[in-house]
């Protein structure tokens, strides 16, 4: 099934800081340590001297999962750090998260005008996985999607403040790293709103209806081709199945929406600050380095040449 790995990796993070409370779990340390070697690369403008490390990042991690003291010495020498959203900081404004949230909210009618049918069958499964909660009959599909991958990512012990993106960014707080937000939490969440409404009625669908043993394993084989940096393997979970006919123009325009649109506001401002003479470290959803045309391929468009620095089957070696 390949529209769970998908959503895995991107996510939206703050969707469940509204269900689950907002502040961070007191995570027992790991007995041993697992270092990955994420998708990892660097950029250099040679006429300014601007530099730009760029690291693919998983939102969801087992507990033992580290990184590479190589990532920590580059964030060190850039003293910049570039993410999608500040998560540290958007769990201090609970307000504005609430108000965020509102852009996720049914315009006409609440979940179960808007899934039909499918309703019964959905709202069972919720409360069978003790996941349901009246709230959730405000929000678009989606929402309950992200619901359902939290409790998968649960169960295998992954857990978002394992994330990457949050080890990165509490080693900067802790450092005195700037912060730049590439996005924001309204952005994100303005892009989930406008996904077509019957694609998200069927990922939903697909979520409760495929095996959970399976969603599982889809959750495992993505945070594995992340740890070893196998860009290949995740731009091929982007197509691992069909979408029905009818849905393609909508899938197409949702990958548009989730990948292309977004890469290349990223990757534009990864070219200024480049352009610039800064250092700047990025770090961002490792599919964003994989789904076509990625963060990569604008820069190669831009005339930069890529060095990796970690895992090793980018598709450009």
């Amino acid at each position: 099934m390949k529209k769970y790995p998908v959503k895995a990796i991107s996510a939206v993070f703050a969707v469940i800081m509204l269900f689950s409370g907002c502040s961070p779990k007191e995570n027992a340390a790991p007995d041993i340590a697992v270092i990955a070697d994420p998708p990892f690369f660097k950029v250099e403008d040679k006429q300014t001297g601007g530099t730009a490390y760029l690291l693919g990042t998983m939102h969801t991690a087992p507990d033992n999962c580290a990184l590479p003291e190589k990532v920590y010495s580059a964030l060190d020498e850039c003293g910049r750090l570039a993410v999608e959203v500040d998560l540290t900081e958007l769990e201090k404004d609970s307000k504005r998260l609430d108000e965020a949230m509102r852009i996720l909210e049914l315009r006409d009618g609440t979940a179960r005008d808007v899934l039909g049918d499918d309703y019964g069958e959905i709202r069972n499964y919720f409360e069978k996985k003790k996941l349901y909660a009246p709230v959730f009959e405000r929000y678009i599909p989606s929402v309950w999607g992200s619901l359902l991958t939290n409790s998968l990512a649960d169960e295998l012990g992954y857990d978002s403040n394992n994330g990457t993106d949050r080890m990165l960014l509490n080693y900067a707080k802790e450092n005195s790293i700037n912060v730049i937000e590439l996005e924001s939490v309204e952005s994100q969440y303005e892009m989930n709103s406008r996904e077509p409404m019957a694609l998200q009625i069927y990922f939903l669908k697909q979520s409760v209806q495929t095996d959970r043993e399976q969603q599982k394993d889809a959750l495992v084989r993505l945070y594995e081709a992340w740890k070893t940096g196998d860009l290949t393997a995740l731009e091929k979970m982007l197509y691992e199945d069909e979408v029905p006919a009818e849905l393609k123009e909508e899938y197409d325009f949702y990958l548009s929406e989730m990948y292309e649109n977004r890469q290349r506001a990223m990757s534009e401002k990864i070219i200024n600050s480049l352009k610039n003479g800064e250092k700047l470290f990025v770090a961002v959803g490792a599919m964003h380095f994989a789904a076509p045309p990625d963060i990569l391929d604008f820069l190669g468009e831009a005339g930069y040449e890529i060095q990796n620095e970690g895992g090793t089957s980018a598709p450009f070696l």
